[in-house]
């Protein structure tokens, strides 16, 4: 990213200032189906499910919050640097990106053109290549590599978990309960891991095309996640009002809430109910099964456990708000080792993990 910066600024071997060139020529958006305002408008709003896509998994600190160590210090603690990360990696990354190459750049049009995409592809590959810096692409490549690969092992992790929990609460079969000596739930963990086996169909249809089936499925199922984390949020204040719960009694309180939950809940249900508006101009079959198909099984297996195992509607007052809060309690009045950086280098190592 410092380098990319350098490149705007005219710093590097060319010695071409790029500055905000590409947002006069072609110009910063896109036109998308209609001409004008309103062509720019829905090329924005196409790009929503792919950029959620990159966020997918930021849920993943409460879920980790079961095996972390003090999660009443450490989880508010991540939720804060996964804020500044998300910030700092994807906000002003993507503003870069939109500075160093123009949407109309050739090697970003032939992967989509061809249906394959690979490495020299990607827009920081193309604006390293633009720049003239030699090496610098197949160092980055690499990084691409190994960051996929963490964010490949983190959502095994997660899933693996939730399957896990699923059984513990009788709404999977209690095989994927089984567990190593260690304590990881090995049936789950394999149930979860030959899903991945599907990447094999980019054998026989185009990469870029196989990517963006799973790119939509997976992040629409993961935004109807986020609406649903909404909705639980939205009832667990409702129940803490309810039941007499001060909310200053609670150790870690986000800010503008319940505002922004609300905000969010009504902007993600906006994104997942027109998503697959591509799919109509002109009418594209697989656009518009992986725009809606995980949101029809969403909604049926919701109705499926409402209606057949005929579970009941808790109301506000009646909600469990305590269950575990007792082990908790006193799990953290043990003691517990405030580690300290002792020089810069730890400073940053803390920060970073």
């Amino acid at each position: 990213m410092p380098q990319h910066l350098r490149s705007v600024g005219g710093v590097g071997p060319k010695y071409d200032r790029i500055g905000f060139r590409y947002w006069n020529t072609p110009g910063a958006m896109k036109e998308y189906i209609a001409k004008g305002d309103k062509g720019r408008f829905l090329g924005w709003f196409s790009t929503l499910i792919q950029a959620a896509f990159s966020f997918a998994g930021v849920e993943t600190v409460a879920v980790a919050a079961g095996e972390t160590e003090n999660p009443r210090r450490n989880i508010p603690k991540a939720v804060r640097r996964v804020f500044y990360r998300i910030l700092f990696f994807y906000v002003i990354g993507s503003l870069i990106i939109g500075m160093i190459v123009p949407y109309n750049e050739p090697h970003l049009l032939s992967a989509q053109a061809t249906g394959k995409a690979n490495g020299a592809q990607s827009p920081w590959v193309i604006a390293v290549n633009n720049a003239g810096i030699p090496a610098l692409p197949s160092i980055i490549n690499a990084i691409l590599l190994t960051s996929a690969f963490s964010a490949g092992n983190a959502f095994l992790y997660v899933s693996s978990r939730y399957l896990f929990a699923l059984a513990q609460n009788n709404h999977a079969p209690k095989v994927f309960l089984k567990c190593t000596k260690r304590g990881v739930p090995w049936v789950s963990v394999l149930a979860t891991a030959s899903i991945s086996l599907l990447t094999y169909m980019s054998t026989t249809a185009g990469s870029n095309v196989v990517f963006t089936w799973f790119q939509n499925l997976t992040t629409v199922a993961n935004t109807l996640t986020w609406i649903s984390i909404c909705i639980a949020y939205i009832r667990f204040r409702k129940a803490l009002d309810a039941q007499g719960v001060s909310r200053e009694t609670l150790h870690y309180k986000a800010p503008l809430q319940p505002y922004s939950c609300w905000f969010t809940l009504c902007f993600f249900s906006i994104v997942v109910l027109f998503n697959g508006f591509p799919a109509f101009c002109p009418w594209n079959t697989s656009k518009f099964l992986t725009a809606y198909l995980g949101v029809a099984i969403y909604f049926c297996l919701y109705v499926f456990w409402k209606v057949v195992k005929r579970t009941p509607f808790i109301k506000s007052s009646e909600a469990d708000l305590w269950t575990g809060k007792a082990a908790l309690d006193t799990m953290m009045d043990g003691p517990w080792p405030n580690e300290k950086p002792r020089n810069i280098i730890e400073r940053i190592w803390f920060w970073i993990a």
